[in-house]
């Protein structure tokens, strides 16, 4: 649906009618614009002198909602002879009208004026919302709405609940489906005032659309003109419709919806000419592929049109008979749509680049809205030039743009100098120096091409990473070649180094160019090439960058430069006496694009970088063609003489050593005396400036000798690098013991202005003020956008899930890192989320067919994942607070210790200390729940007290002593309790513990011989490392009684997402059934429709009710339908979800059986709300589910596109496995360890052969109660002691636990709960030996699983066997003899041997 002509509608509060001013101004307005409707608000007129007015203005046509006195009123005029129009709805604050044009589609206009008094807003929203589950049509509305949806419409002296009345408005708009439809010129369309202290501006006029008329005329715009006779600016809503002439050739660019065909690798492979260079290979290829799609692949929309009428045509012929050949049509006809629907999802997810919403759950609608939505954000229709006019005409703005970006990128003609110091970057070790210089391989270049994400923005060839990793095979050779050969020659053809940029706006609606930010779309084969540059700068980055700084910085977070500046802004605050401080935030006008490249390539040359690499980088740099793409085309070329690309990988860190500069500048400054730094505590850090990226932050005592040299080191900075500060943009905060007279003179000084508070940090707002819910309204309201009720409607309840935990776990993220949130606000977070989730409208109940409690449990207890805010909040504070305890170098840990830490040492650190920040109040608040979850880690034992410190439980172990602790052992230590050889003195501790208890610790390794402390480590986790997921599972309740493992199956199914959802729904009874439905009060009857007196629960609609009961009596064997049939709720959804069995067409029966019950509650959802005549019959529908079920299977096991919801399963196959003899010269220790619990009594079991098979020794160990893996690394461990202790010095060590070997191999952290016992392993494995690990499988590690099991019946410790026990001879002499057992393995990874 689309208009053929364009469209213009003009809409203007006028504020009074009445004067030849107005009557003048309007006329210039419609000469100069020449609009097809003129809606008029407020012309305080009637009557009359109405009818005066509008017989001067020369439209023929006119509807109109009078007047009230001089206050209100609606007129929208145009012309009859190419409209026809009629009357929807009328009142004294809007007046709606159905339009239509000749054979176009109807429409519906309405124009508002919205009263300012809240009580008729209400009034007028209802009636909106009322209209907008009525109106089918496009819909849109302008006018003056006397609302704003955010704190930024609004200018002048804030007003009280400003932010409640955006948030209300929001939700109104969201509750009416309406999309705003953005607008260009100028920000505000209400002024009043023209004083300073008086000015006041809003955006309170505005249009705004339905998602009907967001889909059929994406290329609506508005333009804000400029003020005639009113204090409203008229806006202008336009609908332009290209011709073929204006139509604008887009680029190349690979589809992902090609990836679906099989006939595509066979395209690519016979159009790819691997004797050509890449760059001409790629064009040959587009050129080809765009053939291809025209001539093969074909247009989805015209395939999906075709064969939904076949379908049609195809179910209309067996409504009159069935014939086996028509339901075979039928089916291959299902399978063809199917897949040309996928089709159409991938095009609008790919365009729509939405990171909330996954592919593959058949939300085409939603994409669609969502590249609307981007497309008109990023459409520009109006900027002000230099000189503060106002530039609409587009190929002057393409104008203004191509040359305000050509200076920029152009270098001036001042003469460089590096005027920073020299040689103050760390220098490289050897070993480092040597990981770094290495020569670049193909291995390097597949890794970088396989970590980028598939679908990212392509450059100038159109080939997205998804290509290339989805045909590595046919062009990774090509592009390695060309990529190691740069790193020799340091040159590229021209044509790799192209790249577009394309302008995101800063704000929303950019006034000024700079209010753009330009980002390089690069070519993947160069982006390759950086990407593997990167990835070996990456490690040496903490090295080179002091902690001031934290952008891209391996083990920095943003949250560390957040936390430092409140707790600055807090001791500021506070402060007394004479000395005051004070913090610039500095603005560096287009810091990427200004870089000097002289002054980049000193700054490698100061790194240490050899001069190989120096060229190698800034060739990369230097080398480069670009094109803006402005509203869809693409300008000239410029070619750039300074800065670095925005959005290639290596930029971020060229631009951070180069910042580091300005720190070395500093760094002289204060070591020379100059810069006074500020400290926070007498033992606190020195604070002297704070850099994230372009976010410069700068800290010294509020003197005015300090201005002088903070000048002088960004004078020093800025003339060698080719920065520029924007001084009017920068801000200085000096702290309240500052006297109001100095401050301004500082300020002047500076040339910087004064500002009462530092603003927005990182996206978060500095507190200088008591924290309140007010503070919070901001992120509520993007909370709600992400989550409007318009997305939920075209989401299906599993996608609903995936935006709603992805919105709220990554919207607040840094908030709820370093602020714990008032429960009022994770009340209303919480609140939007249920809403959202089950689709809830303004005065219409909304069944939530299960409880938040539910919801927000963990997936394998029975819930969907949901996290609660508060809890969720409180897990990622603890996670800071693990931080703290962890990270011993960090600037923010190093402070927050000097201000509150004192003599506290561990997890006592944690307390709340009066008069602390609110970060730290924050951060206190979460010192129970890392009490919860921390233990000590044990190393040497000499830290650690035995009985009073928490190490072996959670708990110390004097609270569950059996007896009496005995005089002094408060301070006794774990290691008190080992002997030298490391095993334990069980004689002083099993009369005091129980014996579990015991068991456990005997299970512990401790190394009295090592240096190295004991530490805290996390123990909910399997690796020691705090996890916000672990956390939170912490606060949350466990389900007593789990399904035996149904809630894991149910998410595992084979089958799509949305189905998934629904099983989870229908196994609790939660699916909307007329029996729910009469229970919650919404419905009249339980009863089913189609069955007299039967109630409708959900096990009668999916199993009893006649269509499911024809469907599953054809479907379940004869022989099983008794205990079908007769089962209850529970078992009935519990034997066929476990079920290991397959339908005759070899489906599984779990996703053939979920599948089945989805489309049978579909069928019923059509009857209800559509009539009965309107489902399937019950032959059809069986037919219509079987044919599904066969297509969802068959993409199940298709090969994986990268980016699909499915995981590829590993090939198998059958293979002889036994025990396999060293050769010759060596001998082999089998081991194996065994927890009958995991964790729980555990032994661990061992043999010694040599090539003969021969016994040499063996032993068994009870080692008390582990876990599997603990038991595995046991028996590793005494299995060298004995082999070693035997004498031999070839050995082969063999394992069936392949996480041991991980484990051993791998190097973990030292909080690692089996960090000791490791270590001894390792330093066994390191004498003077040659010994190897290897992993075998169980059969052919039978000696050592016996003697494993057979541990447990020996005392606690170490047994060496110099015989075989008889019982194990026999397996012994089969090992021998070479007997094999048959094996399912993993294909291409052979039995060991």
């Amino acid at each position: 649906m689309s208009m053929n002509h364009s469209l213009k509608v003009f809409a203007w509060n006028v504020g009074g009618a009445g004067s030849r001013a107005f009557c003048r101004a309007l006329k210039l307005a419609i000469q100069t614009h020449r609009p097809d409707f003129v809606v008029l608000l407020e012309p305080q007129l009637s009557g009359e002198s109405a009818n005066k007015v509008c017989d001067k203005l020369g439209f023929p046509n006119s509807f109109r909602v009078e007047a009230e006195g001089r206050s209100g009123g609606v007129w929208v005029f145009w012309d009859g002879g190419v409209f026809s129009v009629h009357p929807f709805s009328a009142c004294s604050q809007h007046l709606s009208l159905q339009v239509n044009r000749g054979n176009e589609p109807p429409w519906m206009l309405t124009a508002v004026y919205a009263s300012p008094r809240q009580r008729d807003q209400r009034l007028l929203w209802a009636s909106l919302i009322s209209y907008s589950r009525l109106i089918d049509m496009p819909w849109l509305l302008t006018g003056d709405f006397n609302a704003i949806s955010k704190p930024e419409e609004k200018s002048g002296p804030p007003v009280r609940n400003t932010l409640k009345r955006c948030q209300l408005f929001t939700e109104r708009l969201h509750l009416a489906e309406l999309v705003d439809l953005g607008f260009s010129g100028p920000k505000f369309t209400w002024s009043r005032g023209d004083q300073s202290h008086s000015y006041k501006a809003s955006r309170l006029d505005r249009s705004l659309c339905n998602l009907r008329w967001n889909i059929s005329y994406p290329n609506s715009t508005v333009l804000h003109l400029p003020r005639y006779q009113s204090d409203h600016n008229p806006i202008m809503t336009s609908v332009e419709v290209q011709t073929r002439q204006q139509h604008i050739p887009r680029q190349f660019r690979f589809e992902a919806a090609w990836l679906t065909s099989d006939r595509l690798p066979q395209a690519v492979a016979d159009s790819w000419d691997a004797n050509a260079p890449l760059h001409s290979a790629l064009k040959v290829l587009a050129d080809k592929l765009l053939e291809w799609n025209d001539e093969v692949f074909g247009d989805v929309n015209r395939k999906k049109r075709r064969l939904l009428a076949r379908i049609k045509g195809v179910e209309a012929s067996l409504a009159g008979g069935f014939s086996p050949g028509l339901a075979k049509l039928h089916s291959k006809l299902s399978r063809e749509l199917d897949m040309v629907l996928e089709q159409e999802e991938l095009i609008w997810y790919q365009r729509a680049r939405d990171k909330w919403v996954k592919y593959g759950e058949r939300n085409t609608a939603y994409f669609h809205q969502q590249v609307n939505i981007r497309r008109r954000f990023n459409k520009i229709e109006a900027l002000i030039d230099d000189n503060g006019l106002w530039v609409t005409d587009p190929h002057s703005l393409a104008l203004l743009v191509f040359d305000f970006f050509t200076n920029i990128y152009m270098q001036d003609s001042s003469i460089y100098e590096d005027r920073l110091p020299k040689e103050a970057f760390p220098r490289m070790s050897q070993a480092e120096a040597a990981a770094l210089f290495r020569p670049f391989s193909i291995q390097d270049i597949h890794q970088a091409i396989f970590d980028m994400k598939p679908f990212q923005a392509p450059g100038p060839d159109g080939f997205q990473a998804a290509f290339y990793q989805q045909f590595w095979q046919v062009v990774g050779k090509a592009l390695s070649a060309m990529a190691v050969s740069f790193f020799t020659t340091g040159t590229l053809p021209e044509a790799v180094t192209e790249s577009t940029l394309v302008l995101i706006p800063k704000v929303d609606s950019p006034e000024r160019v700079t209010q753009l930010r330009p980002i390089s779309l690069n070519n993947v084969c160069l982006k390759s090439i950086t990407k593997a540059i990167t990835s070996r700068l990456k490690p040496l980055m903490r090295k080179l960058v002091s902690p001031r700084q934290s952008s891209f910085i391996p083990g920095r977070q943003t949250t560390d430069n957040i936390i430092v500046v409140q707790e600055v802004l807090h001791s500021l605050r506070k402060r007394r006496g004479k000395k005051g401080g004070m913090v610039f935030k500095i603005d560096l006008e287009k810091a990427y694009d200004m870089l000097r490249w002289e002054f980049v390539r000193d700054t490698l040359k100061e790194v240490g970088l050899p001069s190989s690499w120096i060229t190698c980088i800034m060739y990369c740099v230097e080398h480069n063609t670009m094109r803006i793409r402005w509203n869809g085309e693409l300008s000239q070329p410029i070619t750039p003489t300074r800065g670095v690309r925005q959005g290639d990988p290596l930029s971020p860190y060229l631009f951070v050593l180069c910042m580091e500069r300005l720190s070395h500048r500093i760094d002289e400054a204060v070591n020379s005396g100059q810069w006074k730094p500020i400290r926070l505590t007498n033992a606190g850090p020195p604070l002297t400036h704070l850099f994230f990226a372009d976010d410069l932050l700068l800290f010294a005592e509020a003197e005015r000798r300090q201005i002088r040299v903070i000048k002088q080191c960004l004078a020093d900075f800025c003339y060698s690098s080719g920065q520029r500060i924007n001084f009017s943009k920068s801000i200085l905060y000096v702290s309240p013991n500052v006297a109001r007279h100095k401050a301004e003179n500082l300020s002047s000084c500076a040339g910087i202005p004064l500002k009462a508070a530092l603003g927005r940090y990182l996206g978060i707002q500095a507190i200088q003020e008591r924290v309140t819910r007010g503070r919070y309204q901001p992120l509520i309201l993007r909370i709600q956008r992400k989550m409007a009720p318009w997305k939920a409607k075209r989401l299906s309840f599993a996608a609903r899930l995936t935006v709603a935990k992805s919105v709220t776990a990554s919207l607040p993220v840094y908030t709820m890192h370093t602020e714990l949130i008032p429960s009022g606000v994770c009340r209303n977070i919480d609140k939007i989320t249920r809403d959202f989730v089950w689709g809830a409208e303004e005065n219409r109940s909304k069944l939530h067919l299960v409880a938040w409690e539910r919801l927000t449990l963990a997936k394998d207890q029975g819930g969907v994942g949901l996290r609660p805010t508060r809890q969720a909040n409180l897990a990622m504070l603890a996670k800071s607070g693990w931080r703290l305890l962890q990270e011993k170098d960090n600037l923010w840990r190093q402070l927050l210790l000097s201000k509150y830490g004192g003599q506290r040492t561990g997890l006592d650190v944690l307390r709340k200390k009066q008069g602390s920040s609110f970060t730290w109040s924050s951060f206190s608040k979460a010192a129970d729940l890392l009490k919860q979850g921390c233990a000590w880690n044990i190393k040497n034992g000499r830290k650690t007290k035995f009985w009073c410190d928490p190490w072996i439980l959670q708990v110390p172990l004097k609270e569950v002593m059996t007896g009496d602790l005995p005089g002094e052992a408060d301070e006794a230590v774990v290691a008190d309790f080992v002997r030298d050889d490391g095993s334990w003195r069980t004689e002083l501790i099993s009369s005091l513990l129980p014996p579990d208890i015991c068991a456990k610790i005997t299970s512990t390794a401790v190394d009295k011989t090592s240096q190295e402390e004991d530490a805290l480590f996390w123990s909910p986790s399997a690796d020691g490392r705090f996890t916000t997921k672990s956390a939170y599972g912490l606060l949350m309740p466990q389900e007593q009684q789990p399904r035996e493992g149904i809630w894991k199956k149910i998410w595992r199914l084979e089958v799509p997402e949305r189905i998934r959802g629904f099983v989870w729904l229908a196994i609790q009874g939660r699916i909307a059934s007329n029996a729910l439905r009469f229970q919650r009060k919404v419905a009249e009857t339980p009863c089913c429709p189609r069955c007299e007196g039967c109630t409708e629960t959900a096990l009668h609609i999916m199993r009893d009710c006649p269509p499911a009961l024809y469907f599953w009596s054809r479907q379940v064997p004869q022989g099983k339908q008794q205990v079908f049939f007769s089962a209850n709720h529970d078992e009935w959804f519990r034997s066929n979800l476990l079920s290991t069995e397959s339908t005759i067409s070899g489906i599984n029966w779990p996703g053939f059986f979920s599948i089945s019950i989805w489309l049978l509650w579909k069928n019923r959802t059509t009857a209800a709300f559509k009539g009965l005549g309107a489902a399937l019959t019950a032959p059809s529908l069986m037919q219509s589910i079987i044919t599904k079920s066969r297509i969802w299977n068959e993409s199940w096991q298709a090969p994986e596109l990268f980016l699909s919801h499915k995981k590829q399963k590993a090939d198998r196959v059958v293979a002889a496995v036994g025990w396999t003899p060293p050769a010759e010269g060596w001998v082999m220790v089998n081991t194996d360890g065994a927890s009958n619990g995991n964790p729980g009594p555990a032994g661990a079991g061992g043999v010694v052969r040599d090539s003969l098979g021969h016994w040499l020794g063996g032993f068994v160990a009870n080692i008390g109660s582990a876990t599997a893996a603990l038991a595995e690394l046991w028996a590793i461990f005494y299995g060298l002691e004995l082999v070693w202790k035997l004498g031999f010095r070839v050995v082969k060590i063999a394992t069936d636990s392949q996480l041991a070997i991980q484990l051993i191999q791998e190097r973990h952290d030292p909080i690692h709960p089996y960090a000791t016992l490791l270590s001894l392993i390792r330093r066994k494995m390191g004498q003077d030996w040659l010994v190897s690990l290897t992993h075998t499988y169980r059969e052919g590690n039978r000696v050592a699983d016996w003697l494993s099991k057979h541990s447990l019946v020996y005392p606690y410790g170490l047994h060496e066997l110099a015989d075989p026990p008889m019982s194990l001879v026999a397996i012994l002499q089969d090992d021998t003899r070479g007997t094999t057992f048959d094996r399912s393995i993993v294909a291409n990874h052979p039995p060991p041997s």
